[in-house]
């Protein structure tokens, strides 16, 4: 008989069980980080119900399924289960291993993973044939890292496999053209990809969201990490998984489904009406209760910036370290069991930069370098050699917390140049 419908996979990846999720660090009480904690755990729950919810064939781990290669024990036993929930709902799941969880011959697990689950070895792609409800047949290949700082090209070796292009699934862990946010491991290049025999390559390591086509039925994609830990910006925003079907013409475009439990979130809070710093707060409250109505029943944590052009500039720069406090007692009730992890000053005189450029004189002049700064093409390396103790702080400073946040730092440069001379 025909196929009756499309197979599907639930793809995730970067689960990074047991991550402590240090960011929260000393700056929210402790009793709320560690709701926050177990809270995180829920991501994981949240994968299985869906798989078993939306009746998928597989469910697919690209890398990365612990946090670290000891492999935390509580984290072992809570996989187990889950997976073995999956295996009662008639769930395959298949397993790549990654450069935080790599598959070490000496490794000794705590516990067993159950009857249905297919880990990858390390030494070239293992290709298994998968059945599925609606009359496929998928052939789901995959390879594991042997050690953390995995250097071979592990896409590679997906190029002699021999199963069909249409119903092939490659699962890995890898960076695709060298992305610099993440460490180099298991390095390949789009064109690797498309060489291989694979009509979806369901790959791991990039914590942000990615899904790129391959031509007809083809696609690799990330679906990013399962659960953010910090407010870094790969890891704000909606997290969870892709669920991919598959028919005969190949792979259909992934859907991605949310299943982080805790959101973490930049707001940029627009307080140009403002002119004192209560009004400032209020419109923070207002975008914090927004937020977190977006994120809805997920807890949510937040760092704010105040953006835009106010009176109240000088008042809120006079008050910066007050803020944060003053923000949680009277504002941040729409946070619910969430927090606010800081409130940071980034408003500007009330005055146009282009009437800063018209008035002429030495500002002017400034602000012409720093536009001639925005376009130097090694504007990186350009701002870390500047010989100006300042400037070089708050580079060093910036791209640790951010390292692509090159334009981040000519803003902040500006900013403070006017700071410093439109008031004088």
């Amino acid at each position: 008989m025909p196929p009756s419908g499309p197979a599907t996979i639930l793809h995730a990846a970067d689960l990074h069980l047991g991550a402590p999720l240090d960011a929260l660090g000393a700056r929210v009480p402790a009793a709320v980080a560690e709701h926050l904690r177990s809270r995180s755990r829920e991501a994981f729950d949240n994968l299985v119900n869906v798989a078993i919810e939306r009746q998928v064939d597989a469910v697919v781990l690209a890398g990365d399924v612990y946090d670290g290669a000891d492999r935390e024990v509580a984290s072992q036993f809570r996989l187990a289960k889950g997976l073995g929930r999956l295996g009662e709902a008639g769930i395959r799941v298949f397993i790549a291993h990654g450069n935080h969880d790599p598959l070490l011959a000496d490794m000794r697990l705590a516990k067993d993973l159950p009857v249905g689950v297919t880990v990858f070895g390390t030494n070239a792609p293992e290709v298994h044939e998968l059945a599925t409800r609606a009359g496929h047949t998928l052939h789901i290949a995959g390879v594991s890292f042997a050690k953390t700082a995995e250097q071979r090209n592990l896409a590679q070796m997906f190029h002699s496999l021999d199963t069909p292009v249409l119903s092939t699934i490659g699962v890995l862990h890898t960076n695709v053209g060298g992305n610099t946010g993440h460490d180099p491991y298991a390095p390949c290049t789009p064109a690797d990809l498309q060489a291989a025999p694979v009509a979806y390559w369901a790959l791991g390591h990039i914590h942000l969201r990615q899904v790129e086509s391959m031509g007809l039925g083809r696609y690799w994609a990330y679906p990013g990490n399962l659960q953010g830990r910090s407010t870094k910006p790969a890891e704000c925003g909606a997290k969870g998984a892709l669920l991919v079907g598959f028919d005969a013409s190949g792979a259909l475009e992934p859907e991605f489904v949310a299943l982080d439990a805790v959101r973490f979130q930049r707001v940029d809070v627009d307080v140009s009406s403002a002119t004192n710093i209560g009004d400032a707060l209020e419109l923070l409250g207002g975008a914090l209760s927004v937020a977190a109505s977006d994120a809805g029943a997920r807890s949510l944590v937040v760092k704010a910036t105040l953006v835009g052009s106010t009176t109240a500039h000088r008042s809120l720069l006079d008050s910066a370290s007050d803020l944060l406090g003053l923000a949680r007692e009277n504002y941040s009730v729409g946070l619910g069991d969430g927090a606010l992890l800081s409130v940071r000053v980034g408003t500007r005189p009330h005055v146009t930069r282009q009437e800063l450029v018209d008035r002429g004189g030495l500002l002017a002049e400034l602000l012409g370098a720093v536009d001639a700064l925005r376009a130097d093409p090694q504007l990186s390396d350009t701002l870390s050699s500047v010989d100006h103790d300042a400037t070089r702080k708050i580079v060093s400073s910036t791209f640790a917390a951010d390292p692509g946040a090159v334009s981040g730092v000519v803003d902040e440069l500006e900013r403070l140049l006017i700071d410093g001379l439109v008031e004088d």
